[in-house]
C-alpha cells in the first residue's frame, strides 16, 4: 500500500510539473500537450473516465432473474465460461443442455436496460435485489492474455481481421498505439472500438464502474491455481440458492472445460510476459495505462514502475522480432 502511495505522489508531482510548464507556454502553442495526440506523457496515468459506451454487439450485462444474479462481463476475465454458466442457470430446466454458448436472451447493453427488462425500479434498486458480480484480473495478466489471443495466436480470426493496430506480434508497438487510443477516448476525440474496449481497455472503464463501484461484488480471477476461484464462484451461486446438483455440475465443468482462446498455459505467453517485466520503458507505459486498475482493485504495481529505464537488450534478444 505504501508503494502505491509513493508512486501516486510521483505521478502527481510529474503532472503538476507538466501542468505548470504547459500553463506558461499555452499562449504560444496551445497544441503543445493537450491538442496533439502524438505528444503525450507516456508515464502519466490515463484517467478513469466518467462515461460508458453501450453497444449492441458487446451486451456485457448478464442476468439470471430466477436466482437474482447479475454479472458484468469483462473480456479476458473468465467471461466465456461465465456466459455459459448464466446460460445454464437460465435453461437448467431443459433435459438436454450441452453447456455450450447459447442465445443472448439474458444479455443486456446497459444496466439501465437490464433494470427496465426486469422492472427493478431503477439501477440502484436492482443492485439491492440482484447480487451483481464483477470479475477482475491483474491488469498485466489480462493485457498479455488478450494480446496473445488476438495478436500472437490470432485465435478465431480470419486472415484479413486485425485488432492489433497493424503491429502484428510486436507488443511494444501495440502498447504504444493502445495508449494513444485511450488518451483520444479520454479527451473525447474518438468513440472507442468496441472490440478493443472489451478486451484491452482498463477494467475501471467497464461496467459503469465510475458510477456503481460500491454496489458490485468483486471476484479476483487468477491466472493460475484456479481451484479457490472456482469455489468462490460456487459459493456465490450457493448464496443465490442454486440447487446443489447444479452447483456440482458447474464445479465439474469449470475444472474440465478450457476455452479455445485460453493462453496462459502456453510457453510463448510466459516468454512475452517475462520480456515485458524486463523492459522497464514498456512496463512504465503499461503501468500508466492501467494505473487505476492496480489501485482500485488492490493489485501491487510492479517494482519496475519505480525504476529508471536501463538497457533493455535482454528483452530484445528474447523477442527480437516483437520488441
Amino acid at each position: 500500500m505504501l508503494k502505491n502511495r509513493n508512486i501516486l505522489i510521483f505521478f502527481i508531482i510529474t503532472f503538476l510539473s507538466i501542468s505548470y510548464e504547459t500553463e506558461g507556454k499555452k499562449h504560444h502553442n496551445k497544441k503543445a500537450v493537450f491538442r496533439n495526440d502524438e505528444n503525450i506523457n507516456e508515464t502519466l496515468p490515463i484517467p478513469m473516465i466518467q462515461k460508458s459506451f453501450p453497444n449492441f454487439d458487446k451486451k456485457e450485462y448478464l442476468a439470471s432473474p430466477k436466482y437474482k444474479l447479475g454479472l458484468c462481463m469483462i473480456g479476458k476475465n473468465f467471461s466465456s465460461m461465465m456466459d455459459r454458466i448464466f446460460c445454464f442457470l437460465n435453461h437448467s430446466n431443459k433435459k438436454r443442455f450441452d453447456f455450450g454458448e447459447c442465445q443472448r436472451t439474458h444479455r443486456h447493453e446497459s444496466l439501465s436496460i437490464m433494470q427496465k427488462t426486469y422492472r427493478a425500479g431503477g439501477v440502484k434498486k436492482m443492485f439491492k435485489k440482484y447480487q451483481m458480480l464483477m470479475i477482475i484480473r491483474n491488469p498485466i495478466d489480462r493485457l498479455i492474455s488478450g494480446f496473445m489471443q488476438l495478436c500472437y495466436f490470432r485465435i478465431y480470426l480470419k486472415p484479413n481481421e486485425d485488432y492489433c493496430y497493424g503491429c502484428g506480434k510486436n507488443l511494444n508497438c501495440f502498447v504504444s498505439k493502445l495508449q494513444k487510443e485511450l488518451w483520444k477516448v479520454a479527451r473525447n476525440k474518438m468513440i472507442p472500438n468496441q472490440f478493443h474496449d472489451y478486451h484491452f481497455y482498463p477494467q475501471t472503464w467497464q461496467c459503469e464502474y465510475y458510477k456503481f463501484k460500491p454496489y458490485y461484488t468483486y471476484i479476483k480471477y487468477p491466472s493460475s491455481n484456479k481451484s479457490s476461484f472456482y469455489k468462490t464462484i460456487i459459493n456465490h451461486l450457493d448464496k443465490a440458492h442454486v440447487p446443489k446438483k447444479h452447483l456440482n455440475f458447474l464445479y465439474d465443468k469449470m475444472h474440465s472445460i478450457k476455452t479455445e482462446h485460453t493462453t496462459n498455459s502456453k510457453e510463448a505467453t510466459k516468454l512475452y510476459k517475462d520480456s515485458l517485466y524486463s523492459n522497464i520503458t514498456l512496463l512504465k507505459k503499461v503501468c500508466a495505462i492501467f494505473y487505476h486498475d492496480f489501485i482500485e482493485f488492490n493489485y501491487d504495481l510492479p517494482s519496475g514502475c519505480y525504476q529508471s529505464p536501463k538497457n533493455n537488450s535482454n528483452s530484445s534478444i528474447a523477442l527480437n522480432t516483437s520488441f
